[in-house]
C-alpha cells in the first residue's frame, strides 16, 4: 500500500504598490477656487502676493507731476490645514489702477488670500495721489497675515516741473521690496519692478512689473496725463500627493 502525503502549500501574493508620490507647486494668476486632491498627502506651503498700487494722475497744471504707488505685500505660511476633495477660495488681486487723466488718485491694489481673509492675506499695494509734487504711496504689511510677511515698496512723490514719482517694487520673498527715489523706480529683491517716472513732456505714467509693482505718476506739460497702474498679485501653493 502506498501512502502519499498530500501538503498544501499556501502562498499570500501582494502585488507592489503602484502609487506614487509627487510634489505640486501651483501658481494662480487669476482668482479661482481650489479643490484638494482625494489622495493629498500634505499641505506645505501657501504664498500670496498683493498687487501693486496705481500712480498719481498729472493734475491739471502745467508741470505738475502726479507720485508713484506703493508695491503689493508678500506673506507664507505653512502648517495650514486643508482637507482632501474639499475646494477652497483663491483671490489674486489685481492691480490698482492709475488715476485718470488730470487731478486724480490712483487706486490701491486689491489683496490676495487663500481660504478666507483671516486665514493667509497680502494687501495691496497704497495709491499715490495727483500733483501738485502728488504725494506717493506708502507700502505696508501691517494688515497681512501669514507666518513670514514683507511689505512692498514706497513709491516716490512727484516733482513739479522735474518729473513723476516712480513706483515702489513688490514685496520680495526674502526683503521688502525697493522704494523708488524720485523718477527711478524701486528694484533689488524678486518683487515686480516698480514703473518708471515720466517728465518732462506730457505722458501717461508707466505700469508696474509682476508681480505687485506699483505705478508711477503722469506728468502735464500741456495737457493732462494718466498715472501707471499697478500689477497684480498671486498665490502659490505648495503640496504632494498620491496617484
Amino acid at each position: 500500500m502506498i501512502t502519499l502525503l498530500l501538503f498544501q502549500v499556501m502562498l499570500t501574493y501582494s502585488a507592489p504598490s503602484s502609487a506614487t508620490t509627487r510634489s505640486v507647486d501651483t501658481t494662480f494668476t487669476a482668482s479661482t477656487t481650489w479643490v484638494a486632491p482625494a489622495t493629498l498627502v500634505t499641505f506645505d506651503t501657501v504664498e500670496c502676493w498683493g498687487g501693486g498700487g496705481g500712480g498719481g494722475g498729472s493734475g491739471t497744471t502745467n508741470s505738475f507731476a502726479g507720485g508713484g504707488g506703493a508695491g503689493g505685500a508678500y506673506v507664507k505660511s505653512g502648517g495650514l490645514t486643508v482637507t482632501a476633495g474639499n475646494s477652497y477660495t483663491v483671490t489674486v488681486g489685481a492691480g490698482g489702477a492709475g488715476g485718470a487723466a488730470g487731478a486724480n488718485p490712483g487706486r490701491m491694489g486689491s489683496p490676495s488670500w487663500f481660504n478666507t481673509t483671516g486665514t493667509i492675506f497680502a494687501e495691496g499695494g497704497d495709491s499715490a495721489e495727483s500733483g501738485t509734487n502728488g504725494a506717493k504711496g506708502v507700502g505696508s504689511s501691517a494688515n497681512s497675515i501669514g507666518n513670514t510677511k514683507f511689505k512692498g515698496g514706497d513709491g516716490a512723490d512727484g516733482v513739479n516741473g522735474t518729473k513723476s514719482g516712480g513706483g515702489g517694487e513688490g514685496a520680495g520673498t526674502t526683503a521688502n521690496g525697493g522704494s523708488a527715489s524720485g523718477g527711478t523706480a524701486g528694484s533689488g529683491t524678486d518683487g515686480g519692478d516698480g514703473g518708471a517716472g515720466v517728465g518732462t513732456a506730457n505722458a501717461t505714467g508707466n505700469d508696474g512689473t509682476i508681480t505687485g509693482g506699483g505705478g508711477s505718476g503722469g506728468y502735464r506739460n500741456t495737457a493732462n496725463r494718466a498715472g501707471g497702474s499697478g500689477a497684480r498679485g498671486k498665490v502659490r501653493l505648495r503640496y504632494t500627493y498620491t496617484y
